[in-house]
């Protein structure tokens, strides 16, 4: 058997449990998981599980794709261990959780051998990465990953199922509701409070508290509040669709995101959708209807719908009236495409 898969451990009569690998996406935590496996002798393998069919039986560093996350349901659960690997979204990541939850199998974390964990009080399931630090007097909760180089500061609390990304910087005292994502080198100042459900983009530095379920980017915080019934800022509209627009972007999506479908009115990042995404819709948007979008519009216009809308200067966001756009908003315009860099450098 193939030696990332078969881990060496103790010649006693109990035998070490299996590791289950929850998330092929990530080769980052299959490395983390199985520099730990070899250096401790803790589980007697690494077994790797995706939901994704096309990717069955594809090796993540030599640790080969067993099954999907279903498989959990015919594990011994005193023969086994999962982590979920799943970070794209703290949304997704906490609806995988649940699942894994109802097979009964026993949760383990991952944390590299050089993050100091002394006076933390962090749920058995972090997974923290090489060279992350987190503060003493931290508490961390369930669910919980600190990627490569990321901070956590002294008296920090974090609630349930959030993700740092790399680099990214929680100073002192720092409060995060449940399901944050604070994006790659962003910065939340001292104390500040972070509602529920929040996505803070890369490059942020937060300065002032953030209410439940809005969209921090750019520089120094701004924010976009959720409002009822929507995300990320957009509610549904009663609009019809926009002709002609609405199809040609639900192909660009489809696209990018390898979807087959893309529902008209589904958010961009519950799809799994990305900065890297956005980048490459804002770019084959403009090739397609000219020069009309940034990245930027993509938080602001997390749908088909309502991006169509944006695109075909239907939305009085987007829109000042016809002819010539007043002053203000040319100025907004460009405003919105320097953020749109500083968000997404």
């Amino acid at each position: 058997m193939n030696r990332s898969r078969e881990v060496p451990h103790g010649t006693g009569s109990v035998q070490a449990p299996i590791l289950y690998l929850c998330g092929a996406g990530n080769p980052e935590g299959v490395r983390l998981a199985l520099r730990l496996a070899w250096s401790t002798g803790r589980w007697s393998r690494v077994a790797l599980l995706d939901d994704d069919p096309g990717l069955l039986g594809v090796r993540k560093l030599g640790v080969e794709v067993e099954g999907p996350f279903s498989r959990l349901a015919s594990v011994d659960p005193a023969h086994g261990e999962v982590v979920s690997l799943v970070a794209r979204t703290t949304r997704g990541r906490a609806a995988v959780a649940a699942r894994i939850e109802a097979w009964g199998i026993p949760w383990t974390g991952l944390v590299s051998s050089d993050v100091d964990l002394l006076g933390v009080e962090a749920a058995p399931d972090l997974v923290a990465y090489q060279n992350a630090t987190v503060g003493p007097e931290a508490r961390i909760g369930p669910g919980c990953v600190v990627f490569m180089g990321a901070a956590v500061g002294h008296g920090s609390r974090l609630g349930e199922h959030c993700v740092v990304a790399a680099n990214a910087v929680l100073n002192a005292r720092v409060r995060l509701g449940h399901r944050v994502y604070v994006g790659t080198n962003a910065t939340i100042l001292p104390e500040v409070t972070v509602g529920d459900d929040v996505t803070i983009g890369a490059g942020v530095t937060v300065v002032d508290d953030v209410p439940a379920g809005a969209t921090v980017f750019a520089e120094s915080a701004r924010v976009l509040l959720e409002e009822p019934g929507g995300s990320h800022g957009a509610s549904p509209s009663p609009d019809p669709p926009v002709p002609g627009v609405e199809g040609a972007l639900a192909e660009i999506w489809g696209a990018v995101l390898d979807l087959e479908h893309v529902p008209p009115d589904a958010n961009f990042f519950d799809l799994g959708g990305t900065s890297l995404a956005a980048l490459r819709i804002v770019g084959r948007a403009n090739d397609r209807f000219g020069p009309v979008l940034c990245p930027l519009d993509i938080f602001e216009f997390p749908t088909v719908r309502t991006l169509g809308r944006k695109i075909a200067g239907r939305d009085r966001k987007a829109s000042a009236g016809a002819g010539e756009l007043a002053p203000a908003q040319r100025r907004g315009d460009r405003r919105r495409k320097i953020l749109a860099r500083a968000a997404f450098r």
